[in-house]
C-alpha cells in the first residue's frame, strides 16, 4: 500500500470542510449534535465521579442515539466521496446502508467482547497464580486488552468511508477496511490520538469555562436547572463541529489512499 501524506490529507479536509461547511453544520447537528443532547440529556450522572452510570430505562436512549451516530458517519463521508451528492442524496444513502453498518457495529462489539473474555480469563489465571487482589487484576486485565483493542480501532477505522464508497456486504467492507491501513497503521494511530486527546481537552475546556458561565446565567434568571440542559446544548453543538470535522478527515484519507492504490 502506498504511502499517504497527512499534511495533503490535512489540506485536503479544510478545504473540503471550508467549502461545503453551510452543507455539513446542519448535517452534523441533525446527526452527530442530537444524537449528544440525546446522551446529555438522558444518560443519568453517575452517583461516584468516574463510575459507570447504573443501567435503566434510559439504556433504550442508545438505540436512536447510535441510529443517528451511524447515519452522520455515512452520509458525511458520502458528501465527501461523492462529488456534487446533495444532503437529502446523502443522507437517503445512509439510511439505506445503515442495515450494514449495524451489522459491522454488532461484529465489531463481538469482537471486542471476545477480546475482554479472553483479556479477563488470561488475567484471572495470572491473578490466582500470583496471589493478585480484585484491583491488580483489574489493572491487569485492562493492560492485556489494550493492545489488541487499539489494533483492531486502527485496522477498522476506515470502515465507515469504506461502506459509504464501496456499498459492499459486510465480509468484503472489513476486508477493505483492513486491507487500506496496511502500511499507514501508525498515521491512523496518530490521528486517532489526537482526534480522542483533543476532544478531551476541548470538551473540558468547553464545559469548565463555557458551562460554568452558563449556570451563572440559569441562576441569574432563576432557572438554576436549565444550566445543565444548556451545557448539553453547548456540548451537542460541538459534538455536530467537531465529529464532523474528523469524518471529512478520514473520508479524505481513504479517498487519497484509494487514489495512491490505483483501486479509485
Amino acid at each position: 500500500m502506498a504511502a499517504v501524506s497527512i499534511n495533503e490529507v490535512w489540506d485536503d479536509t479544510l478545504r473540503f470542510f471550508a467549502r461545503e461547511r453551510a452543507l455539513l453544520l446542519p448535517l452534523g447537528l441533525a446527526t452527530f449534535g442530537l444524537a449528544a443532547l440525546i446522551g446529555g440529556l438522558v444518560i443519568p450522572a453517575p452517583e461516584t465521579p468516574g463510575a459507570q452510570p447504573e443501567a435503566g430505562p434510559w439504556m433504550l436512549a442508545l438505540v436512536p442515539l447510535m441510529l443517528l451516530v451511524l447515519t452522520g458517519y455515512l452520509a458525511v463521508s458520502r458528501m465527501v466521496l461523492r462529488s456534487h451528492v446533495s444532503v437529502s442524496e446523502a443522507l437517503g444513502d445512509a439510511v439505506r446502508l445503515l442495515p450494514r453498518a449495524i451489522g459491522l457495529v454488532a461484529a465489531v462489539v463481538l469482537v471486542f467482547v471476545a477480546l475482554s473474555l479472553i483479556a479477563g480469563l488470561i488475567a484471572g489465571l495470572i491473578a490466582v497464580a500470583g496471589g493478585l487482589g480484585a484491583q491488580g487484576m483489574l489493572a491487569l486485565g485492562m493492560a492485556i486488552i489494550m493492545p489488541p483493542v487499539i489494533l483492531v480501532s486502527i485496522r477498522l477505522a476506515l470502515l465507515w468511508p469504506v461502506l459509504a464508497d464501496r456499498e459492499q456486504p459486510m465480509r468484503e467492507t472489513f476486508i477493505e477496511a483492513v486491507s487500506l491501513t496496511r502500511g499507514n497503521a501508525l498515521k491512523i494511530a496518530a490521528l486517532l490520538a489526537v482526534y480522542f486527546m483533543l476532544y478531551v481537552l476541548i470538551a473540558a475546556v468547553l464545559e469548565a469555562a463555557v458551562g460554568s458561565l452558563l449556570i451563572l446565567l440559569a441562576r441569574s434568571i432563576g432557572a438554576p436547572n436549565l444550566g445543565a440542559t444548556l451545557i448539553s446544548v453547548l456540548i451537542a453543538a460541538f459534538n455536530a463541529i467537531y465529529m464532523s470535522f474528523w469524518t471529512v478527515l478520514l473520508a479524505q484519507f481513504y479517498a487519497r489512499l484509494i487514489a495512491a492504490s490505483g483501486r479509485g
